[in-house]
């Protein structure tokens, strides 16, 4: 290959990667995708630069969002899982494109195998028998799960009144 070939192959590649980069970037009313990771089972604190008005998670049984003020937005892992988060202003202005990862605590976790039931251990620094998903008696634990955002919704609710 000519290297007259190879610097015009480059200049069309450097010329399509600036119009399809500039594309993307004229997009009104889009923001930019980020990731979010969040441990099954826990709450994560979102901070917004920009007011939100409305929050939609694409699968609720995966993540819950609650939108506790206009900048601020707490999401709970519910059970393993992809899904996404999206935050709009008052003019339906998508603020936030999130896509959100459920998996399982990076530390002191303990799995144990008894034929085919699963049962999990959080062992700081002594170990105590947790549910976590995949486990025998993982019913009991969802039922719980949504108890939790009930309860949060609700102190959420009175803290907002005035």
């Amino acid at each position: 290959m000519s290297t007259r070939h190879t610097t015009r192959m480059t200049s069309f590649v450097l010329a399509l990667g600036l119009t399809c980069g500039s594309a993307m970037a004229d997009e009104e009313g889009q923001s930019a995708i980020r990731t979010l990771k969040v441990e099954y089972d826990k709450a994560t604190a979102v901070h917004l630069d920009e007011s939100v008005k409305t929050v939609v998670v694409g699968n609720a049984s995966i993540a819950e969002a609650l939108l506790v003020n206009d900048r601020l937005i707490y999401v709970q892992g519910r059970i393993f899982g992809n899904t996404n988060l999206i935050a709009l202003d008052a003019n339906g202005r998508e603020i936030l494109h999130a896509l959100v990862t459920v998996g399982a605590p990076d530390n002191a976790q303990v799995t144990l195998y008894r034929g085919n039931a699963q049962f999990n251990l959080a062992c700081s620094p002594r170990c105590e028998r947790t549910v976590t998903m995949g486990d025998a008696d993982i019913d009991i634990q969802a039922t719980g799960s949504n108890n939790k955002m009930t309860v949060a919704k609700s102190g959420s609710d009175m803290s907002t009144q005035r």
